[in-house]
């Protein structure tokens, strides 16, 4: 790695910091540059604004998630056991690649910037993996649906209308033990009753 992109991952992961603390409007490159420890201008020269910045730290985070990610589709293990252990990987993801803190200033920005929110939107809590599953059970006949992304669909809407929306909004705490394993328990069941082939 040079000395130019030592600095550049610097300022992101300054940025991302000042993002979960203080919010993108309040988030002030000033602060960032100090904690990345390069000058005002050499900031700049990476990120020619706050904006772009703000989309470089959610791409980094997205790159690092999605880096060789995939799950791949066992016919000899249970869809339920499958599922199951890819509901919990996704919500590692969710609360410990993103974390809430820093969901909600996205969800914040995405309000005050739409155009944002189209070009970014698909990258955030990434359904690839989840949907190349889906689309190897499909093959093996093992789910029913007029496609994979039917199936992403109706997952990804129960997945974060139990473990998101209401943790973003500070509605519910996240989760733990026998109750996060409710909750998953529950994901799955609403999947796979809807699109796994009876025998």
């Amino acid at each position: 790695m040079t000395r130019s992109e030592q600095k550049r991952l610097a300022i992101i992961q300054a940025a991302k910091l000042e993002f979960i603390e203080n919010g993108f409007l309040a988030a002030n490159m000033n602060n960032i540059s100090a904690a990345a420890e390069v000058s005002k201008r050499t900031l700049y020269r990476h990120f020619e604004s706050k904006e772009l910045l703000f989309e470089a730290v959610l791409e980094d985070i997205q790159k690092s998630i999605s880096r060789d990610q995939s799950y791949s589709f066992d016919p000899s293990k249970s869809l339920e056991t499958q599922l199951k252990a890819i509901t919990f990987y996704e919500i590692d993801v969710m609360y410990k690649m993103y974390g809430i803190a820093l969901s909600r200033t996205i969800i914040m920005e995405f309000f005050r910037q739409p155009e944002l929110a189209k070009t970014v939107t698909h990258k955030l809590y990434r359904t690839r993996a989840v949907n190349g599953w889906f689309e190897q059970a499909i093959a093996a006949k093992m789910l029913d649906a007029p496609s994979a992304e039917t199936i992403t669909s109706v997952f990804m809407s129960v997945f974060q209308g139990l473990l998101f929306w209401p943790q973003v909004l500070d509605l519910l705490a996240m989760p733990e033990a026998e109750e996060l394993e409710q909750k998953v328990d529950l994901i799955v069941a609403t999947v796979l009753r809807t699109f796994a082939v009876t025998k």
